[in-house]
């Protein structure tokens, strides 16, 4: 899979790559989902707030999957789950499980939520592969992302938070 993005003016490198873990690891989706004949895409994310981080949408336009990165305020999340038919949350920084503790209670509703959690020692270790003009190799094998650039190679594994 051919992926271009650019990174947004206020992105960290570990979270643009946090975003990109996070569309490898729904990439089957496509497939599994839309049967192939769908988008799969980065959103506007972090400069559009009614747009995801990455989004797939089948061929009529609906969007089946909304994926967001980091620790949004819930009211956003919520509407995002009325919009598509399931919604993915990857949390990854040092923070993430204080923002989780008080998020837990106001998230616990809509089924079709789903939050993930990035090991923070697993992000941070993403960051040097972050290059300007990138080339990574990504395999998934049973739920562990496999992302290496020819000289580094880092093992996601997310923890299931809901």
């Amino acid at each position: 899979m051919t992926l271009l993005s650019c990174r947004e003016k206020s992105e960290t490198d570990e979270r643009m790559m946090v975003r990109l873990c996070a569309l490898a690891l729904q990439a089957h989706q496509l497939q599994t989902v839309c049967g192939g004949d769908g988008t799969l895409a980065f959103g506007a994310g972090l400069s559009d707030p009614n747009e995801p981080d990455a989004w797939l949408r089948d061929y009529t336009g609906l969007t089946r999957l909304w994926i967001e990165v980091g620790q949004p305020e819930d009211k956003p999340l919520l509407k995002a789950c009325n919009k598509a038919d399931a919604v993915l949350l990857y949390c990854f920084n040092h923070a993430a499980e204080v923002w989780w503790r008080s998020m837990e209670a106001k998230l616990a509703r809509p089924q079709n939520l789903s939050v993930w959690r990035i090991p923070t020692v697993a992000a941070q270790a993403l960051i040097p592969m972050a290059q300007r003009n990138m080339q990574l190799q990504a395999t998934i094998q049973e739920g562990v992302l496999m992302l290496g650039d020819g000289t580094l190679n880092v093992d996601i594994e997310p923890i299931r938070w809901k």
